[in-house]
């Protein structure tokens, strides 16, 4: 025998030995709580976790376990996660718990945390990576259900505030088993899209179980990957998932996700007045600034008697003030143009602009029907014209001939 141990030295040397195992550092432990304290002074828990041929003393402290959704109780099945140590006093081994879930959802739960944590450390949240939004996009895609409340509500806004841009629509699963690729697929069709500028991806609001498929890490990373920036917008206002955390902007609902992503059109019209407004006052400050320079010269006492300094200030002054009407004139009709391009061009891209014309707009159970779309007989539409709504069944359907081609 080599050396002699005091009992302290021996439970300190033991200590370190299950410290520095880096297998019992972070570990997640499932048991039936027993002999559970919650400590009237301390607020500290105190427990054992059994099973049925095992058990090991379990202590909460009171900064981690104040963070608990839940009261712990005897009986109660658990999963706890931890490190493992060694209380030297007692010379007692035991689990030190940093975290707990009731089993059932605590499995999803620790999931949810461990990956989070994996993401976190190989910097897919990082604010380095998020890209901006564009000013004003013009085509933006979607990745959603085509039969959720989520599309209607990012169309209802879209014509809102930004009635010249046009979404392209991924129709993808948002909830299940299958939901994953589908949602996977949907990003990266509208990524390779080159017209599109900017992806929502959405789905309306839901229990955490019904949205859980958005902590799929294959989801997380195709959306940091995208190149184009992607806005999360899961309809929980509460709950972050995965998802939000890796795409470059969150928002609470669809909607406000649409409202993110697009101007106002009114606030665009009115920051053009404004500076319409405030160019026409610089040109008028300007001319009025050289007009009383030159008044000062006129008044001066060394200039009251040269007729010819005089004349050549009343000459500049004249050629100020053709160059200054002339550039105001300029700026006035360009900005005159420029009103009446966006003006056009937010006339032109209305569709209901052509209700106007006699046209008419056709739905099929709330949804707009495209050139390409069958309706057949038997089947309820509602025709939109200008002034009304009409809801029709279909009698009949026949092929329109052009050109000899059906």
């Amino acid at each position: 025998m080599d050396k002699i141990f005091t009992v302290t030295s021996l439970n300190n040397y033991t200590k370190s030995l299950l410290e520095e195992d880096y297998n019992l550092a972070d570990v997640a432990v499932e048991g039936e709580i027993s002999n559970f304290v919650n400590h009237y002074k301390s607020g500290h828990f105190y427990m054992a976790l059994k099973d049925e041929n095992a058990l090991i003393k379990t202590v909460m402290f009171s900064s981690y376990n104040r963070k608990l959704s839940f009261m712990p109780q005897n009986g109660m099945k658990v999963i706890v996660r931890g490190k493992v140590s060694l209380y030297e006093r007692d010379g007692t081994y035991q689990l030190y718990a940093t975290d707990m879930f009731q089993s059932g959802i605590g499995l999803k739960h620790l999931a949810f945390e461990k990956l989070k944590e994996k993401l976190f450390n190989e910097g897919l949240f990082d604010e380095k990576h998020k890209k901006s939004l564009p000013l004003y996009p013009f085509t933006v895609g979607v990745a959603t259900s085509v039969t959720g409340a989520a599309l209607q509500d990012i169309i209802s806004v879209t014509q809102r505030r930004f009635p010249c841009a046009k979404l392209v629509v991924a129709p993808c699963g948002v909830q299940g088993d299958n939901a994953k690729d589908s949602i996977v697929k949907a990003i990266n069709k509208l990524e390779n899209l080159d017209e599109v500028e900017v992806i929502i991806i959405a789905r309306g609001g839901g229990s955490k179980e019904d949205m859980w498929v958005f902590n799929d890490e294959d989801i997380a990373r195709c959306a940091f990957a995208c190149r184009k920036p992607t806005v999360s917008a899961v309809g929980h206002e509460i709950d972050w998932t995965i998802l939000d955390y890796v795409c470059d902007k969150r928002a609470a609902t669809p909607t406000a996700a649409a409202e993110i992503v697009f101007p106002d059109i009114r606030d665009i019209s009115f920051r053009i007045m404004k500076y319409e407004e405030a160019l026409n006052l610089n040109v008028k400050g300007k001319a009025e600034h050289y007009a009383e320079k030159l008044e000062y010269i006129k008044n001066s006492k060394g200039f009251n008697n040269i007729k010819f300094v005089c004349a050549q200030s009343e000459d500049k002054l004249n050629y100020f003030r053709k160059n200054i009407n002339a550039s105001m004139e300029a700026k006035i009709k360009d900005n005159m143009r420029k009103l009446e391009y966006l003006t056009d061009k937010i006339d032109s891209n209305n569709p209901l602009q052509n209700l106007k014309k006699g046209y008419s707009l056709i739905f099929k159970d709330d949804i707009p029907v495209k050139s390409d779309e069958k309706i057949n007989k038997n089947d309820k539409i509602t025709v939109r014209t200008h002034s009304q709504l009409l809801n029709c069944t279909v009698d009949s359907t026949n092929t329109v001939r052009k050109k000899g081609i059906i």
